[in-house]
């Protein structure tokens, strides 16, 4: 039952960040491509804390550290997986062409960075250079790229199932 319930709360977010995804993607794809990440965060959180709290609530009010963060990393990681299946999707099936606007995205980032780095640091780096380096790399996600974010963004994961772990396990000290 305890298996379970971290298992259903990771394919509801899975679902949950899917649905969002979509509705963010068809009514813009440049707020899809600026909030969709963040957005993901807020539901990976909610359903990491509410599995903790479903878990906690079957073991009787009880529940260590150990198995608090389980309860928060299961479902995370599982969310995680749909949300790079569906980017992968989004990427490569739906739309293609976002690779463009993600192109733009990335200059525009490179030269508000730019102008801040010459502000504050007396850095030096014309529009030409800086438009160079970001026209000279590869914003298509393939498997193993895809592979790879998951993995990344599960490891980082871990940090806030570990500070849900923390503010949550009651038991015996």
């Amino acid at each position: 039952m305890i298996e379970d319930l971290k298992i259903r709360n990771g394919l509801h977010a899975g679902i949950v960040i899917i649905i969002v995804g979509t509705l963010m993607h068809a009514m813009d794809p440049r707020t899809f491509l600026n909030s969709y990440g963040f957005l993901g965060y807020v539901v990976f959180l909610f359903y990491m804390v509410r599995s903790v709290r479903q878990i906690r609530k079957e073991e009787g009010g009880y529940i260590t550290f150990a198995s608090a963060f389980i309860a928060a990393f299961v479902p995370m990681t599982i969310g995680v997986f749909f949300y790079s299946l569906f980017n992968y999707a989004i990427h490569n099936w739906i739309n293609p062409d976002i690779i463009i606007m993600i192109k733009e995205v990335a200059l525009e980032s490179a030269e508000f960075a730019r102008e801040k780095m010459s502000d504050f640091f007396d850095v030096e780096m014309t529009e030409e250079e800086m438009r160079s380096i970001v026209e000279q790399q590869d914003f298509r996600l393939n498997v193993g790229t895809t592979l790879l974010s998951w993995l990344l963004t599960t490891i980082m994961g871990s940090i806030p199932a570990l500070i849900i772990a923390a503010f949550m396990r009651r038991g015996e000290h």
